[in-house]
């Protein structure tokens, strides 16, 4: 039986398999139940992604998040505190994992939950961020994070 590749190793092989592996990761995006948010590493992190659960959970329509900053969805009752953690961890190059109140297009609140991680480019440098988004239960807002780490080393 041969060991499985790690996920650096599948962008190492031809061309076709390359192409092949963005075809089924923008799938994986594009069907996945969470919210998923792409946005530049750059002053306000305009938005350059979002899938459609993403959308479905804001009711914003991808067009009108596109270009904007991930604060769109923030309101009165967005905690600060969380907010700033969030914002020191991006400027550490860190990851992030954190539960807040979060506003749809409407001005509904919801309680979301995400994660965000940088996406380096080949010297290292960070290009954008990747946030997974899901929308939970009030009680579970005051839960502690689970403390969940990546897979490799940042």
């Amino acid at each position: 039986m041969t060991a499985p590749l790690n996920f650096a190793d599948i962008f190492r092989h031809d061309k076709n398999f390359q192409i092949s592996m963005q075809h089924m990761l923008q799938t994986v995006f594009e069907i996945s139940f969470d919210g998923i948010m792409i946005s530049k590493a750059e002053p306000g992190y305009p938005i350059v992604y979002v899938n459609p659960a993403l959308c479905k959970m804001t009711g914003y329509s991808a067009q009108e998040l596109l270009g904007k900053s991930p604060a769109i969805l923030q309101g009165e009752k967005s905690d600060l505190k969380i907010l700033g953690d969030l914002k020191m961890r991006i400027e550490k190059n860190n990851f992030f994992h954190g539960k807040a109140i979060n506003y749809t297009k409407d001005d509904t609140e919801f309680i979301m939950e995400w994660k965000i991680v940088p996406i380096r480019r080949e010297d290292n440098t960070i290009s954008h961020y990747l946030a997974v988004q899901r929308e939970i239960q009030r009680e579970e807002l005051i839960q502690d994070p689970s403390g969940f780490q990546l897979p490799f080393s940042q």
